[in-house]
C-alpha cells in the first residue's frame, strides 16, 4: 500500500486517469503519473449495459459476488472486489515494468526467476497490498483520523463534476471497469486520503502518532546517517559534465594539495575549512547547505562516502578523487535537525509496515477459489471492449 497510497496517491484525479484508459490501452486506478486526459468519451450504449449490468466484473470472472468477503483483519473486512481491483493495479503495475525492461509484458502463466508463477506473484502482491488497505484503515479508526470537512467536501465536488462531465453512466462504466463498484471505488479512493491524514497525524507536535526530532534523530544515527562537509575542486565542469582541460585539472589538484598543507598547518582546521570552502568549493550545492550534508549509505557518490565513513567526528580527510573531481572532507557531529528531517518519511514507512507485518490477515474460502488470471483476462476483455465501443465510427445518419 506505501506504493499505491501515499507515493502514488491518487487524489482527486484518479477518475481522470481512469476516463484516459481508453487512451493508454491498459488498466489504471492507482497510477503512478496521471496520463493526459483525452477528449471525454461520448456515453455509449455498451458502456450503459456494462454499467447497469448486475453481474461484476468478480462474478464474472470466479461466480465470487463482489461483496463477499475475502480477508479480515482485526474485524475489518474486504470484500473481492476490492481483491479485483488490487489484481488489476498489480498486474498492470508489472505489465508496464516488465516492457520498460524491454521485456514482452506480464505473461502469468509464465515462471519468475524464483520459481514461482507470475500468477502467484500477483495473488501474494494484491493480497498485501489489500492487508496494507485493512491495516490502514484500522489505523485510522483507532487514532480517530477521519477526513476533513474541506477533504469530503472535496470529494463530493469532483464527483458532482466527473457526472456532470461524463454523465452518470459514464462515470459508473469507467469505475466498472476498475473492477469496482462506487462504493468500492470510493472506499479505494478515501484510502489514499486517510494515509496522508495518518501523516500528517504522525508529523503533528503532541499527538499520540507524533514522534519527536530527537527520536528522529537517533534513529537516522543509527541507520547509518553521517553529516560531512567538502572542498570541491572539480575535474569536469560541474553543469555541463564536460571534463575539463588538462590545465585546469592541475592547476586544481595543486590548488586542493595547497588547502590540504593550510589545513594541516592550522590551529583551528574547522574555522579554517568553512573559511576555504566558502572561497574555493565548487559544489554548487553549497548554497543551500552551506554546514554540509547529512545523508545515509548509498546517498553520496562511493569514493565520497567511503572516506567520509572513515574519519571521526571533526577530522579532515586527505585528497579524495571522485568522477566530479578533488575532494577535501570534513566529517561533521551528525546534524540532528537536518537527520530528523531526512529520515521523516522512511520512519513512517518503518511503523507503518511494521503495523503490516504483525497484523494477521484471515483469508475466507473465498479466496482460495479467487483465480487470478481469470480476473485479469475479465478486467482487460471490460476494458477492450469499453475502448471500442467508445472509438467504434459513428453510423450513417438516416436519409
Amino acid at each position: 500500500m506505501i506504493r499505491t497510497i501515499r507515493k502514488d496517491r491518487i487524489l482527486s484525479a484518479l477518475l481522470a486517469a481512469a476516463l484516459a484508459l481508453a487512451a493508454q490501452g491498459g488498466l489504471t486506478g492507482c497510477t503512478s503519473s496521471v496520463p493526459q486526459q483525452s477528449a471525454a468519451p461520448q456515453t455509449s450504449e455498451a458502456q450503459t449495459e456494462t454499467a447497469a449490468s448486475t453481474e461484476s466484473i468478480t462474478e464474472r470472472a470466479t461466480g465470487i459476488a463482489p461483496d463477499e468477503i475475502v480477508a479480515t483483519v482485526d474485524g475489518n473486512s474486504a470484500p473481492a472486489e476490492l481483491l479485483t481491483y488490487q489484481v488489476g493495479y498489480s498486474c498492470t503495475y508489472l505489465d508496464y515494468a516488465m516492457k520498460a525492461y524491454g521485456g514482452d509484458g506480464i505473461d502469468l502463466a509464465g515462471t519468475l526467476p524464483d520459481g514461482q508463477t507470475t500468477a502467484e506473484y500477483i495473488r501474494t502482491e494484491s493480497l498485501e497490498m489489500l492487508k496494507q488497505q485493512l491495516v490502514l484503515e484500522n489505523l485510522a479508526a483507532k487514532h480517530g483520523i477521519t477526513l476533513s470537512m474541506e477533504t469530503a467536501a472535496e470529494l463530493a465536488a469532483q464527483r458532482e463534476a466527473d457526472i456532470a462531465e461524463y454523465g452518470e453512466d459514464g462515470y459508473l462504466a469507467e469505475i466498472y471497469k476498475l473492477g469496482l463498484s462506487e462504493a468500492g471505488y470510493e472506499r479505494v479512493v478515501r484510502a489514499n486520503y486517510l494515509y496522508q491524514a495518518l501523516y500528517d497525524a504522525y508529523t503533528a507536535p503532541g499527538g499520540d502518532l507524533s514522534v519527536s526530532d530527537g527520536e528522529l534523530a537517533a534513529y537516522a544515527a543509527e541507520n547509518g546517517y553521517i553529516t560531512a562537509d567538502h572542498i570541491l575542486l572539480p575535474t569536469i565542469d560541474t553543469e555541463t559534465r564536460e571534463p575539463l582541460d588538462e590545465k585546469t585539472v592541475a592547476d586544481n589538484r595543486a590548488l586542493a594539495e595547497d588547502i590540504l598543507a593550510r589545513l594541516r598547518a592550522s590551529d583551528d582546521p574547522i574555522g579554517l575549512f568553512a573559511e576555504l570552502a566558502d572561497k574555493h568549493s565548487a559544489d554548487p550545492g553549497r548554497l543551500t547547505n552551506p554546514e554540509g550534508y547529512t545523508f545515509g549509505e548509498g546517498r553520496m557518490v562511493d569514493e565520497f562516502d567511503s572516506a567520509a565513513r572513515a574519519l571521526g567526528e571533526n577530522e579532515i580527510s586527505d585528497i579524495v578523487e571522485s568522477e566530479y573531481g578533488y575532494h577535501i572532507i570534513l566529517r561533521r557531529p551528525l546534524d540532528a535537525a537536518a537527520a530528523a528531517d531526512a529520515v521523516r518519511e522512511e520512519y513512517f514507512d518503518v511503523f507503518f509496515l511494521a503495523e503490516v507485518d504483525k497484523a494477521e490477515m484471515e483469508l475466507s474460502p473465498a479466496a482460495d477459489r479467487f483465480d487470478v488470471a481469470a480476473v485479469y483476462e475479465a478486467l482487460t476483455a471490460a476494458q477492450s471492449a469499453g475502448s471500442a465501443a467508445e472509438n467504434a465510427p459513428e453510423a450513417p445518419a438516416a436519409p
